[in-house]
């Protein structure tokens, strides 16, 4: 359960305020992000939003004031002074990287707000419950139940970023009646699906298109068809002219395989591996993603590999996959209920 009246306390109580998030942030990220630095400035807070990453450009007009900063060490002062701190979308220390030493030194109050499964122990107090589609949905009853009336049209748009993005655009399992309650408030502040939607998914620069098609052009299947993927590698990004971040929402094509239960994209990084996963219906990638050390929800989850080669990563992750959905058409479910 989430305590908003300690929520509460703790706004009242506090001064400066620092937000941060998890690396190559998304949509569901960035917006509850802008939507509680919006919020905290409205009760004439002293706010600071210092990411790990830079802000993709698909995302960077919900940002209108330039509020966002990527960390630099010139910014520690900001966080070492802060009365609290606030992490967003993500329940582990090592999803903020190059802040991690920065971030465990202060002596701000730090709280966390996320809606992701097995939260690590790195805060004072959490406000995370992993019933809630999107960490947005839980910065909006946050500010509602501080005072609805605070909600205006451009907290609006960043929470609507936030919920529709993370709920796969009202798709995935966790939309419930409850997310389209709060997407009619928010539509009665002001906020406009069609924009928002097109400034984050139908802006697309030649490169990003240059990718997405040989992409989509080798996507593989595996298991008569039950998994599909996509393999992205830095020669492609390179060949492309395209950047990281160009890489979001690569995954949902899978899915568009009729025969596709699970969709995987094999991403090739600098210093890694990363693998998000989707899937349809009931199959809980999320439980699949934890047996590598991400996480994730019922749908939509992540995996982080820094220790592997991309073969490698693909094989095992692959075999595991088909091992899972063996066992969940077996039992009919893989979701603890």
């Amino acid at each position: 359960m989430i305590n908003f009246k300690s929520f509460k306390y703790i706004v009242d109580s506090n001064k400066k305020f620092v937000i941060t998030t998890h690396i190559n942030p998304d949509g569901d990220a960035l917006g509850s992000q802008l939507a509680l630095a919006y919020f905290l400035k409205r009760l004439e807070k002293n706010v600071h939003l210092i990411n790990h990453s830079p802000t993709p450009g698909n995302y960077q007009f919900l940002d209108e004031d330039d509020l966002i900063h990527q960390y630099d060490k010139k910014l520690d002062d900001v966080i070492l002074n802060a009365d609290v701190l606030i992490a967003v979308d993500f329940n582990e220390i090592t999803r903020i990287k190059s802040m991690v030493e920065v971030f465990s030194k202060s002596k701000a109050y730090k709280i966390c707000i996320d809606h992701h499964t097995n939260p690590k122990n790195f805060v004072d107090e959490f406000f995370c419950d992993t019933e809630y589609s999107a960490s947005g949905e839980i910065v909006y009853e946050l500010i509602k139940r501080y005072d609805r009336n605070l909600i205006d049209k451009r907290i609006a748009d960043a929470l609507y970023a936030a919920i529709m993005t993370d709920t796969g655009s009202f798709r995935f399992e966790r939309t419930s009646p409850r997310v389209h309650r709060i997407i009619a408030e928010l539509l009665e502040k002001g906020t406009n699906p069609t924009e928002i939607f097109n400034k984050i998914y139908n802006e697309l620069s030649i490169a990003k298109l240059k990718l997405l098609g040989n992409g989509i052009s080798n996507i593989r299947t595996a298991f008569e068809g039950k998994i599909a993927y996509v393999i992205i590698t830095r020669e492609m990004l390179k060949e492309s002219e395209a950047n990281e971040e160009d890489v979001d929402g690569f995954v949902n094509f899978c899915l568009s395989i009729k025969s596709a239960q699970i969709g995987i994209l094999f991403f090739e990084l600098k210093d890694g591996i990363k693998a998000s996963l989707r899937s349809k219906d009931t199959f809980a990638v999320s439980q699949l993603a934890e047996k590598f050390g991400g996480g994730g929800h019922i749908n939509a989850a992540g995996i982080r590999f820094y220790d592997k080669k991309l073969d490698e990563v693909i094989t095992i992750l692959l075999e595991q996959a088909e091992k899972d959905l063996i066992e969940f058409e077996k039992r009919g479910t893989n979701v603890k209920v």
